[in-house]
């Protein structure tokens, strides 16, 4: 599955979420939703995938990945805070440490379901 079609696979399941669930709940009860729905439709996902930053050899710190679909797009939930650049420099930070190319920042806070796509 290409990237871009991966990529339209998250967002469908995402509205389907956003849709269903609507507004006020934590990020965790989003993240879990998602993860039934990347269930149902047979999405190939990891969830909570830990990495390790290196520094010259070092572990210079460890993180914990909501999401990884199909070893190609972090999937980052959020709920509360509306998404701001820091949103987007951990994601950035996430793609290096991990080589992958997109991420995508999922607001489940608003009316309507906003997506940022971060690239590396």
């Amino acid at each position: 599955m290409t990237v871009k079609e991966l990529q339209d696979q998250i967002v469908e399941a995402a509205l389907e979420v956003h849709k269903n669930m609507g507004l006020g709940f934590q990020e965790s009860a989003y993240s879990q939703a998602l993860a039934v729905e990347f269930d149902l439709r047979k999405t190939a996902y990891e969830r909570k995938k830990n990495i390790k930053l290196s520094y010259k050899g070092s572990v210079a710190g460890e993180y914990t990945l909501e999401f990884v679909v199909d070893g190609k797009i972090i999937v980052m939930v959020k709920a509360g805070e509306p998404l701001n650049e820091v949103d987007e420099s951990k994601m950035q930070g996430f793609l290096k440490a991990t080589k992958l190319s997109l991420g995508m920042i999922l607001d489940f806070g608003k009316e309507t379901l906003e997506i940022k796509n971060v690239m590396r």
